[in-house]
């Protein structure tokens, strides 16, 4: 019989964490960026954006040349910016201004 260690054990994946939630005004608008990759790459680029947390989605522009669009929030600009450099560690793909930017 196997025993938890400690008497309150509890697995880390139904462990409740507490964030303290930041209160941000509501953007007026989505902030996009062009996402260049190879078309068999972009599975393998939806994973792992969505195991950063969802802080953006993307839309495919144009399937025969993977043109993504990733739209986020502008409040987490720096957050995304961040999760695509360590996406690129990965796999290749190189990112380029929405053509409106705000």
């Amino acid at each position: 019989m196997l025993t938890a260690p400690g008497p309150k054990y509890c697995p880390p994946a139904l462990r409740s964490y507490r964030h303290s939630i930041q209160s941000l005004e509501p953007a007026s608008h989505s902030a996009s960026l062009l996402i260049y990759i190879a078309p068999e790459q972009i599975a393998i680029f939806r994973f792992l954006l969505e195991a950063y947390g969802h802080t953006a989605f993307f839309t495919v522009l144009e399937r025969r040349t993977a043109l993504l669009r990733l739209i986020f929030s502008p409040h987490y600009k720096t957050a995304v910016q961040n999760v695509l450099t360590e996406m690129a560690q990965s796999i290749p793909f190189s990112v380029k201004k929405w053509p409106t930017a705000r």
